[in-house]
């Protein structure tokens, strides 16, 4: 018996095991583009609409559990998504006569041998980015042969075009990812480790035992959070590229007792101040800067108010060295209006900054 070129889809065209009996409804029309694929590319068999629409129901109906025929407008749209200029993008040569009925006018065409399309490219190229990143993580070997192969697409379809029209970010080779991969572990296992780590101004590294719950990347740089072995409870945070080595430590692993994935809901970055405390924070931002801050919010908690007819930008978070460094690089285009002490700490900040470049005689 002739085989599909597609798994799980099989030649009497039921897909028995395209999806399981669990399949959200969201992935309905999935299944019914892979019967409908399944059942064309039997040229023995004539489809009629009807027929075609009853098997489709049938293999609908059994994998998602739910029951009920696909409707007449249904399959006439999943056509029409399907063929040349459809929704699917799939440009299926789906075709029809009295005597064959519903088929393939191209022998052996399938939906799953579609190659990509420069849309596809597109989301696989941002994609890259990320795997990349995750190749620290002891899977870079699962995950080099698919990047490699995707970056060799890219480059030959770019090469296709007399110039660039499209460019990526890449990420940088930051230091500290021959960490995660045991780093990564050590949380899974929900085992304690002996960090050796040396922060940017101390004068030596310190080497202790850390109860480790989150890998965090911000900015290009990967941190892990934790709790340091015999101190009061609260999250430390230390850089990967920081830390000059990682080693099993026998001391019984303790979880953390809140969330780790909310350490930051209430931060900008990753650097909390010495006794810093959640902030209600006001800015006002200079009519050129505005529209840019509205489209692309500082923070989640970010609101504006209206007061006296201008729109105030309002933050609740605790502040960071990041988001110190964040409004100093706005620079005219910002003024802190409140808390007085942020307003202070800025305008500090600002004339130590005018200071190097005031004119003196050399």
């Amino acid at each position: 018996m002739e085989q599909s070129n597609y798994t799980g889809v099989q030649p009497n065209c039921t897909a028995r095991f395209f999806f399981k009996k669990s399949m959200p409804t969201s992935k309905n029309a999935l299944l019914r583009y892979a019967v409908i694929d399944a059942c064309l590319r039997r040229k023995a068999h004539r489809w009629t609409f009807e027929k075609l629409r009853r098997e489709v129901s049938t293999v609908v109906g059994e994998q998602s559990g739910e029951g009920g025929d696909i409707s007449i407008r249904t399959l006439r749209e999943d056509l029409k998504n399907m063929r040349s200029g459809g929704a699917t993008g799939y440009d299926a040569p789906i075709a029809w006569d009295a005597e064959n009925g519903y088929h393939y006018s191209e022998e052996e065409y399938s939906i799953f041998n579609n190659p990509l399309t420069i849309d596809d490219l597109v989301v696989l190229q941002q994609a890259l980015g990320a795997l990349e990143q995750l190749q620290g993580l002891g899977i870079s070997e699962e995950l080099h042969g698919v990047v490699q192969r995707l970056e060799m697409r890219l480059s030959y379809q770019d090469g296709l075009n007399e110039r660039v029209v499209l460019q990526f970010e890449q990420p940088a080779n930051v230091q500290g990812q021959q960490w995660l991969s045991q780093l990564y572990t050590a949380i899974k296992n929900q085992q304690t480790q002996w960090l050796t780590y040396q922060p940017f101004h101390a004068p030596e590294a310190r080497r202790e035992v850390v109860h480790l719950h989150l890998l965090k990347q911000y900015n290009g740089r990967w941190f892990v959070i934790g709790q340091r072995h015999g101190r009061l409870p609260g999250a430390s945070v230390f850089a990967l590229d920081r830390i000059q080595g990682v080693a099993p430590s026998e001391e019984r692993y303790q979880q953390s007792e809140d969330d780790p994935t909310t350490f930051f809901a209430n931060l900008i970055g990753m650097s909390v101040l010495p006794r810093a405390a959640l902030l209600d924070i006001k800015l006002r931002f200079s009519a050129n800067r505005l529209p840019y801050i509205l489209t692309k919010p500082l923070h989640s908690s970010q609101q504006v108010d209206i007061a006296e007819g201008e729109e105030i930008v309002r933050l609740k978070v605790v502040p960071t060295r990041e988001l110190i460094t964040l409004l100093l690089g706005y620079g005219a285009d910002v003024e802190v209006i409140e808390p007085v002490e942020l307003r202070n700490q800025i305008q500090m900040e600002l004339a130590r900054a005018l200071e190097n470049y005031q004119l003196t005689t050399r």
